[in-house]
């Protein structure tokens, strides 16, 4: 096994993404932590990016706003 151990991207406070000697990558979200393959990060990372497009396209349209609204 290596002794690979490279941080890819880190937020303070938030987590970050690390490559390990098993030729993994951990995502490590406050105190979870999520073990993928690099395939499986990679999908994983396409869908986070569709939902935050979504999520721009929402916020836009002020629908947000409008759910948290009470009735």
């Amino acid at each position: 096994m290596s002794d690979v151990n490279v941080i890819l991207a880190e937020s303070p406070g938030t987590g970050a993404v690390r490559l390990c000697g098993c030729n993994c990558v951990l995502l490590s979200i406050g105190p979870i932590v999520i073990n993928m393959v690099p395939e499986m990060f990679a999908q994983t990372a396409q869908m986070v990016k569709q939902a935050m497009e979504c999520l721009t396209l929402i916020a836009a349209a002020g629908e947000m706003e409008q759910a948290q609204k009470p009735n």
